[in-house]
């Protein structure tokens, strides 16, 4: 029991990171990049500033009311002529003043603000979207990067392990006189070639998880690893190549298409709202106050500020008739900024057209190097292990032998760079359909 209650106190006291911790899925790599992400958080900043800017905007339509106090305190010098003499008279004055306006025309001004300002929010909503694919698109090629680098370990490490045996094969063939010293030579030469690929094999999946940590905003942790996939099963997912049927697809869902469209029609009401510069406007005022006025005499406050209320009640027209050129200029400048983002959409999509014309055509070559890789490699597993056996039987030397090793070697590195190429670009064609990010 004691030792019990040790091994529980000393787990408790264990920092989280030396805690057993599980592997990484691809979702909770781009969930935890997310939740982490700066970009997303400026982003959403942005959101919470134009939905202040749309609150205000509905506020304007409302009456505003202030309260105005004013003291004052005065004197005046006055000649007595009964006394021959100059007298200070002072004056002590308090007014106060409550006023209200409500604005009840300006050419739909108000109203076309709120309408900019919903636009807005919307836009910059939608640029958030465009945040979170870009940094889940940014995660995958990593997470990816890493499941290569782990398979080129695996490799590695197997033509390690198969070098070993073949030396220790090779040394008992030559201390039984079969085989010259040249072939055990060149056998612990390959063995250190192996060994030199598996390090460094080892450095690269170490490398990759660090880069993919640092994508994710994630500390350092020497036991962050990731979960494998059913690869095989995403490979024989067939895809849809077609860089018109994609384009035509990918219009009516990226967020930032969307956007640009809703920058438009957002500069458009800009030009609405410039244009209500040529109208008049009407509003309504009223205001109600009272003030308090002594000739050095502070008798009767209250009965002098309950009878000397004032207040008044009207309407307030304004005709523009010459503004020089201010309105005009105003619109003027609205129609350039509408016409700018329509220009920017037009960059978009032709950015995005190019964009899918090239994933298309990567997807296309990637499936035909797959096919053509994957032939290669049988072909070299099978000259492999025709040489395995001839030089087990002395019928060729270790050279041959290991020329037909290394071979494969590049086969099998070749074909695996392929098959995550393959998933790459696949998934990419996956984000411009629509899809979620996924293995």
């Amino acid at each position: 029991m004691k030792k019990v209650f040790v091994i529980l106190s000393i787990l408790f006291l264990l920092p989280p990171m030396l805690m057993a911790q599980e592997a990484f899925s691809l979702e909770d790599c781009i969930n935890y990049a997310l939740e982490h992400s700066t970009d997303i958080s400026r982003a959403q900043n942005n959101v919470s500033t134009q939905s202040a800017s749309l609150e205000q905007s509905k506020a304007a339509q409302l009456p505003n009311l202030q309260l105005g106090v004013n003291q004052q305190l005065s004197s005046k010098s006055t000649y007595n002529t009964t006394e021959s003499q100059w007298d200070q008279n002072g004056n002590l004055s308090l007014n106060a003043t409550l006023s209200s306006q409500v604005m009840l025309y300006n050419g739909a001004k108000l109203k076309n603000s709120i309408r900019q300002n919903e636009i807005d929010l919307e836009s910059t909503e939608l640029n958030i979207r465009t945040e979170q694919e870009l940094l889940s698109l940014n995660i995958l090629s990593y997470y990816i990067n890493v499941l290569l680098a782990k398979d080129n370990l695996t490799n590695s490490e197997l033509q390690l392990e198969a070098t070993q045996e073949q030396l220790s094969y090779t040394e008992a063939r030559h201390e039984a006189g079969v085989i010259p010293v040249s072939d055990l030579l060149n056998m612990k030469s390959q063995l250190a070639s192996n060994k030199t690929e598996t390090i460094e094999a080892q450095s690269s999946l170490r490398i990759a998880l660090v880069s993919l940590m640092q994508a994710m905003n994630m500390p350092l942790d020497d036991n962050f690893d990731i979960e494998q996939p059913d690869v095989d099963n995403i490979l024989n997912t067939t895809m849809e190549t077609d860089p018109e049927i994609v384009f035509a697809h990918a219009l009516g869902i990226q967020p930032n298409i969307k956007s640009a469209l809703l920058n438009i029609e957002s500069a458009q009401t800009g030009v609405d709202i410039a244009k209500s510069g040529f109208l008049p406007s009407l509003s309504l005022n009223g205001s109600i106050g009272s003030g308090y006025a002594s000739n050095n005499n502070y008798i009767d406050f209250e009965n002098s500020y309950a009878n000397n209320i004032n207040s008044y009640i009207g309407l307030n027209l304004t005709v523009p008739i010459f503004q020089r050129k201010q309105v005009k200029t105003q619109v003027a400048i609205a129609e350039i900024q509408t016409n700018n983002y329509e220009l920017e959409l037009m960059d978009l999509k032709n950015s995005l057209r190019k964009s899918i014309e090239q994933a298309c055509t990567d997807a296309q070559t990637a499936q035909s190097s797959y096919g053509a890789l994957q032939e290669q490699l049988t072909a070299e597993q099978e000259s492999y292990k025709m040489a395995d056996e001839m030089f087990s039987q002395g019928m060729i030397n270790a050279v041959d032998m290991l020329m037909a090793k290394n071979n494969l070697t590049i086969a099998e590195n070749k074909f695996t760079q392929s098959k995550y190429n393959l998933i790459l670009q696949n998934r990419i064609l996956d984000y411009y359909l629509g899809n979620a990010i996924s293995l």
